[in-house]
């Protein structure tokens, strides 16, 4: 076994203890991520539609601005296995271990070496399971639109790709289900552009009859798509996705160069790399999917409530790349100022913000193992008070309301973002004053809601001098309910 092999495998290494955690707390009732259960509620909606609409317009307190594709292939996961989050879950983390696959495979395809494809997959992992790690087997349909859409490429490229010196027999047939399997992915996540822009871009340099096959198939699984999800949902469905409010804030933009950090490493070893070795057709793909994605991720970033996933297709682009660029250095070994650079080396090289946050992740890796039935308990005595709850009840956290099997009535980020845009208040203040909502869950954290005073909040400060807090919970979780005088007054 070479210095190579035995990175890979202390990398492997890590990786599973990294991954222990979140794997094993799959099917516990852990909150984890606001995305959990607004997720699952939507998911709950495509699988038995008479309990509520998929796409309930704007006059409603949730709003779906997803498209319709990822909630059914999770909420069949979530009926097979009685829980729409677990369900959620096991989905996600499949879709992250097809994504690495799906990658080194893609490396493969491009003329890399499969010992570059399998490093290529496992920075992946690694990078996720460090830096990204909330993503990891959360219940959000994020990877399994990267799986899909790298899969499409997987295809294309086995399709039989032309290259610039010599012409390759194409197989029209899997070029076209290639072009539909990464649409698809957008009817998953919509806002995964760069990979099929950069896919297209690259065709076009390479045969445009080639790119104009695959844009006329790509542009026909669109309509169909769009088509299909008008005739189901209707109209409302289109303005619900493509109308949704959001704020932006230019202050964001330090979150979104910090997201990016890790890959600065990596990206330096691409830069000097390419400048002294073309290493064929695959590099453009890689250059243009890098080149798109960055721009595109920090702009979504600035977004309220949007997370480091906006990164994802960068840190898949430079993966890829890096993959591609490892090949040419295990024979003949690639020289710089006469030095030979060792593939080992570079893997290190790359590898270093990893390594260097392992005193933090893995002590925390290892309290999830440990802590984990703990976090469960200290959440099912306000889950259970839910559960037992005559009327409405509301969370800000919505998995909370999920598991106490309470309809997802109230979607507070978006509603917020809602209010913020220039929505009235007044008809969620009405709902609160009636009183409206039996129990309302309150989680006071800046990644759920804007700001941290309460009277300050468009939402919760609905609920000042109606609700009263009732019980406290894990993370400053607060369960208020309508106070004896509200009660006693007689409303509704």
């Amino acid at each position: 076994m070479n210095s190579f092999d035995r990175i890979l495998l202390i990398g492997t290494g890590l990786l599973v203890l990294l991954l222990l955690g979140p794997v094993l707390t799959i099917p516990l009732h852990i909150p984890i991520n606001y995305n959990e259960g607004w997720n699952a509620g939507f998911d709950t909606r495509a699988m038995q539609p008479s309990t509520a609409p998929l796409y309930p317009g704007a006059d409603s307190f949730v709003f779906n601005n997803y498209p319709p594709l990822g909630f059914y292939i999770v909420g069949a996961a979530g009926l097979v296995l009685h829980d729409m989050i677990v369900g959620g879950r096991v989905v996600a983390l499949a879709s992250l271990f097809c994504c690495a696959g799906l990658l080194g495979l893609c490396v493969r395809r491009l003329g890399g070496s499969a010992r570059a494809g399998c490093a290529a997959g496992l920075l992946l992992l690694l990078l996720t399971a460090t830096f990204y790690r909330s993503y990891v087997a959360m219940d959000d349909p994020q990877w399994l639109a990267h799986a899909t859409m790298l899969a499409g490429l997987a295809l294309l490229l086995r399709a039989g790709i032309p290259r610039r010196q010599k012409a390759v027999p194409l197989k029209t047939g899997r070029i076209i289900l290639a072009a539909l399997l990464m649409t698809a992915g957008g009817f998953i996540k919509h806002n995964l552009v760069a990979l099929p822009l950069a896919t297209t871009l690259w065709l076009a340099w390479l045969d445009r009859r080639l790119a104009l096959t695959w844009i006329l198939a790509a542009a026909a699984g669109a309509c169909a798509g769009v088509g299909l999800t008008g005739a189901l949902f209707g109209s409302v469905a289109y303005s619900d996705i493509l109308l949704h409010p959001r704020m932006f804030q230019a202050s964001r933009l330090s979150l979104a160069i910090g997201g990016l950090a890790p890959l600065i490493p990596m990206a330096i070893a691409l830069g000097l790399l390419l400048r002294r070795r073309f290493i064929g057709d695959g590099s453009v793909l890689a250059a243009l999917f890098a080149g798109v994605s960055l721009p595109i991720g920090i702009a979504e970033r600035l977004g309220d409530g949007v997370n480091y996933n906006a990164h994802f297709e960068t840190v898949i682009a430079v993966c890829l790349g890096f993959g591609l660029v490892l090949t040419p250095l295990f024979a003949p070994p690639l020289r710089i100022r006469r030095q030979p650079i060792r593939p080992a080396a570079l893997l290190v090289f790359a590898s270093l913000p990893i390594l260097g946050a392992m005193p933090w992740h893995l002590p925390a890796a290892w309290r999830d193992v440990v802590d984990r039935r703990a976090r469960q308990a200290a959440w099912q005595p306000m889950i259970a008070r839910l559960a037992a709850s005559q009327g409405p009840v509301g969370c800000e956290m919505p998995s909370v309301c999920i598991w106490a099997n309470k309809p997802f009535i109230v979607d507070s980020f978006n509603l917020t973002q809602s209010i913020l845009s220039g929505r009235s208040p007044e008809p969620f203040r009405r709902m609160v004053a009636r009183p409206g909502y039996a129990m309302f869950e309150y989680s006071p954290k800046p990644a759920n809601r804007r700001g941290s005073n309460p009277g300050a909040d468009p939402l919760i400060g609905s609920f000042a001098e109606i609700y009263a807090p009732v019980a406290t919970g894990p993370d400053g979780a607060i369960l208020l309910a309508p106070t004896p005088a509200a009660t006693s007054a007689g409303q509704p």
